[in-house]
């Protein structure tokens, strides 16, 4: 294995040896690999889909790329559960569990005694999420590589989330805005907690949770925005939207619903804003600065790679794991 050839381009594409690409296009992709469906690791999927021989990914993940509108033949379509591994040009690619949203994976390739590995996404290291251990190459998420996100308790904040929704309910419905797979956990989340308001699901967010449904993954009482019940239940004027996260701003001014938007990007923090009708709560998905360093000091890798293209913290974390660590770190691109 070449493993000089393993980098981040400038365009996103976690580059492995033997033309195999991943959450991004590379010109010369036989192979590509989507880890999960979000918007940064679906990059020019339309450009590998013509190009590349084949398309991996667990069955979630490409059956959601399906409803989504990616259409990727079946021809050229790779199904891979957790701990699966399809052999070709000598080489093996197996996708581990990553716990981020259904259906996310790392990537390991393996060619005789040379391995490089590919986290994603991921939050939860040595629980749910896989530790890949002794790689040649790691690449790694580093979302949150600042010492400043560090959770303390993500309890407290789902906790605190849970009593504003139950406290506005009694005053007026609500439309939550979350990522594909952060909705589903939030409206897992609410019905443990016993919120029964039944849930108004966006015409993207009820497809993703027909597939979803179909793997387990059940929340019950959801009806599709803009159908005959819907409305029904709008008159009633007790239930909960849940739209994509895109649309807090432009969807937050309608009168007559508090809105409420979950993103990672403000880590432990709830933030009311001035109009009063608005929320912003912190509950990520993404592994927190410890956790990075966690994963990293258990991995051992040889040489660590931070994704630079996804974090604006890439330079100060590597700087941070050498440091700590003593391991041999770049940051591409």
């Amino acid at each position: 294995m070449v493993l000089g050839q393993v980098r981040v381009s400038d365009n996103g594409a976690i580059e492995f040896p033997y033309n195999i690409c991943i959450d991004g296009h590379s010109n010369g992709c036989l192979t590509r690999v989507v880890t999960h469906i979000h918007a940064d690791h679906t990059l020019h999927l339309d450009k590998s889909i013509i190009a590349s021989r084949y398309v991996i990914g667990t069955p979630i993940t490409v059956e959601l790329l399906n409803v989504l509108g990616y259409n990727v033949p079946s021809i050229k379509t790779v199904l891979l559960n957790y701990g699966e591994a399809i052999n070709f040009e000598d080489v093996k690619l197996k996708l581990e569990v990553a716990q981020h949203i259904p259906g996310t994976a790392q990537v390991v390739v393996q060619d005789g005694n040379s391995i490089v590995a590919y986290t994603s996404d991921f939050k939860n290291p040595g629980n749910g999420t896989k530790i890949i251990k002794d790689a040649d190459i790691l690449v790694i998420d580093a979302t949150y590589g600042d010492p400043r996100y560090s959770r303390v308790d993500e309890n407290h904040i789902w906790n605190e989330f849970i009593k504003i929704v139950r406290k506005l309910l009694t005053v007026a419905p609500i439309a939550i805005y979350a990522y594909y797979g952060k909705a589903h956990e939030v409206m897992n989340r609410l019905r443990e907690e016993g919120i029964d308001a039944p849930f108004i699901l966006s015409h993207h967010h009820w497809k993703v949770n027909q597939v979803l449904s179909k793997y387990g993954y059940n929340v019950r009482d959801t009806v599709l925005y803009g159908s005959r019940e819907c409305d029904e239940i709008k008159r009633d004027g007790w239930f909960i939207e849940f739209h994509h996260a895109t649309l807090f701003k432009s969807f937050r001014s309608r009168i007559g619903l508090f809105h409420i938007f979950l993103t990672g990007r403000f880590a432990k923090t709830i933030i009311k804003l001035d109009e009063g009708n608005s929320w912003i709560i912190g509950i990520s998905g993404h592994a927190d600065f410890n956790e990075l360093i966690y994963y990293i000091d258990e991995a051992k890798p040889s040489l660590l790679i931070v994704d630079g293209f996804r974090s604006n913290y890439a330079e100060r974390f590597a700087t941070i794991v050498k440091e700590r660590l003593g391991l041999r770190v770049t940051v591409n691109p």
